[in-house]
């Protein structure tokens, strides 16, 4: 038992040593956590009891107001080219795709009837010219009554009228472009019988296209004609088309609630084709503005205010909002371009505290640059 005792005792002296050594080390590593903690501000220089904020300046932003709807592409103006009569093709001048002038002869049809018509037609009115003549001699003369120079007269104009209508016939066996475009695919060839309404080809003007689409009737108040729009297409992602709205239709359909409008817009490289799904944006209400970061927005009930930075102190100022962009929201009042205001380092501010700026907000909120498109909300 005499034994046990200083084993025993030699244990809890251990178990003393080891507590206070680990107590020694705990308060010695939390001490020197605490100095590098408080190192930054004392190196920074900061003023005693200044917070540190980043700050941002007012800056003016596109603030438009656009609505997007899906629109279809249509040609300018677009023709299937057909015959007006039954008969036989005798030749055909295009290629598919050629840009065609208004007038030129795309197709002929057999015409040898005809032909022959206006043959006989020019023969019989050369005969009642000639007869008219020598019967004028002889009514001058008494010889011949007026009433045969009468006759022949009346059967000079029934020739001049079978003249006409073998010319309008052999015009409906010549079938030439109605206006300047490019033509399609060839549906035909030489020796094919044709009839009313058989497509030979199609023709679009495409060089200015029309693009259709549906506007809500919420904003009818702020669509007219002349409205600008741009346009995109899947096929051509990096292009801007712009135009602007030629029409708006006289009624709205009563299940959708929209109206139909019509755009045109230039198509100069022929990107655009007939049918394409397009997306469109309409620029209903351009709008130029100051713009400050979201996050610089203190909400106090219905109000809102900002903190303004003056000689290193903040000043509380009363803001009045309207359009809201991802990350930034425009200033109606209350602000001026270029004024200094804290983004970020908000919590715990009060009017008046003493602030040190660390950095400048890089945000959404630019200078505005009009090469470059926007999209707002309104508020």
């Amino acid at each position: 038992m005499s034994e046990a005792r200083p084993s025993a005792l030699i244990r809890f002296l251990v178990f003393l040593l080891v507590t206070a050594a680990v107590a020694a080390g705990g308060w010695i590593y939390w001490q020197r956590t605490q100095q590098r903690a408080s190192a930054p501000s004392s190196s920074k220089g900061a003023p005693k009891g200044a917070q540190l904020v980043i700050s941002a300046k007012v800056a003016k932003e596109n603030f438009t107001l656009d609505l997007d709807a899906i629109g279809t592409v249509q040609a300018f103006e677009s023709a299937d080219i057909s015959s007006n009569v039954t008969e036989r093709v005798t030749g055909l001048f295009f290629n598919d795709g050629d840009h065609v002038k208004q007038g030129t002869l795309l197709a002929t049809l057999s015409d040898s009837e005809e032909q022959a018509m206006l043959a006989s037609a020019k023969a019989t009115l050369a005969e009642e010219e000639r007869e008219i003549a020598r019967l004028q001699n002889l009514v001058k003369d008494g010889a011949a009554p007026e009433a045969r120079l009468a006759e022949r007269r009346t059967l000079a104009d029934i020739a001049r009228q079978k003249i006409l209508e073998a010319e309008a016939r052999l015009a409906d066996r010549r079938i030439t472009a109605p206006f300047d475009g490019w033509l399609g695919l060839r549906r035909i060839s030489v020796g094919a019988l044709v009839t009313p309404g058989t497509i030979i080809a199609q023709l679009d003007k495409i060089d200015v296209v029309k693009i259709d689409f549906s506007v809500p009737e919420t904003y009818l108040g702020l669509v007219r004609a002349g409205t600008a729009i741009i346009a995109r297409a899947e096929t051509a992602k990096d292009r801007r088309f712009e135009g602007k709205i030629s029409r708006l239709d006289s009624r709205l359909d009563p299940v959708t609630r929209s109206v139909a409008a019509r755009a045109e817009v230039p198509n100069p490289d022929l990107l655009l084709k007939p049918g394409m799904l397009v997306m469109v944006t309409l620029v209903v209400e351009p709008r130029l503005s100051l713009a400050i970061p979201e996050r610089s927005l203190v909400p106090v009930g219905s109000k809102a205010y900002v903190f303004a930075i003056e000689t290193g102190k903040v000043r509380r100022m009363e803001v009045k909002t309207g359009r809201r962009k991802p990350g930034s929201v425009e200033i109606l009042s209350g602000v001026s371009e270029g004024q200094l205001i804290v983004a970020d380092g908000l919590v715990g501010l009060q009017d008046g505290n003493t602030v040190k700026i660390t950095g400048e907000y890089a945000g959404p909120v630019k200078p505005f640059n009009p090469e470059q498109g926007g999209s707002a909300t309104q508020e």
